[in-house]
């Protein structure tokens, strides 16, 4: 039964809120409030239903063939529940995002490393103050080279 399995998950709040921006708040309780009222829904209704105890009402109801008539009909009753469907394209789904996932943290991963090293240069680099604009440019060639063309374009203007 789905709703079981989906019953047995336990989401970490406290993780949840901290990635949530400050205006989604609001949204992010009003969710955890439906969430609440659903899981102790559902945790009120058994798993299995109980069982009929026939024989407490085949000792208290006089009337012959009452009971035995109400169990069989009890007994022939079946509920068609509809067939699963979509559980195997939801695993299927569920296995594509993991890979993804991981994907995703892999190349986040490199991404942090290349950051990390650009921050170390950045950090190992003379300060601004005490950098003059020559130093700078010959750190910039880009910009030293567009200074450049700026410089010629207004001198022959």
């Amino acid at each position: 039964m789905a709703a079981r399995r989906i019953g047995q998950y336990v989401p970490d709040w406290v993780k949840i809120a901290s990635r949530v921006p400050a205006e989604g708040r609001a949204d992010m309780a009003r969710f955890r409030s439906i969430y609440d009222n659903l899981k102790s829904g559902l945790d009120s209704v058994p798993a299995k239903a109980e069982t009929i105890d026939w024989a407490f009402y085949q000792k208290n109801i006089s009337k012959p063939g009452m009971v035995e008539s109400f169990r069989k009909a009890y007994e022939a009753i079946t509920v068609p529940y509809p067939k699963d469907t979509q559980t195997a394209k939801i695993d299927v789904v569920e296995k594509e995002m993991a890979q993804e996932c991981e994907k995703l943290m892999r190349e986040s991963r490199m991404r942090i490393k290349e950051y990390q090293a650009e921050m170390e240069k950045i950090k190992s680099q003379k300060s601004f103050e005490d950098m003059t604009v020559d130093e700078y440019l010959e750190m910039h060639p880009e910009l030293k080279k567009q200074a450049d063309e700026e410089i010629k374009k207004h001198i022959w203007n």
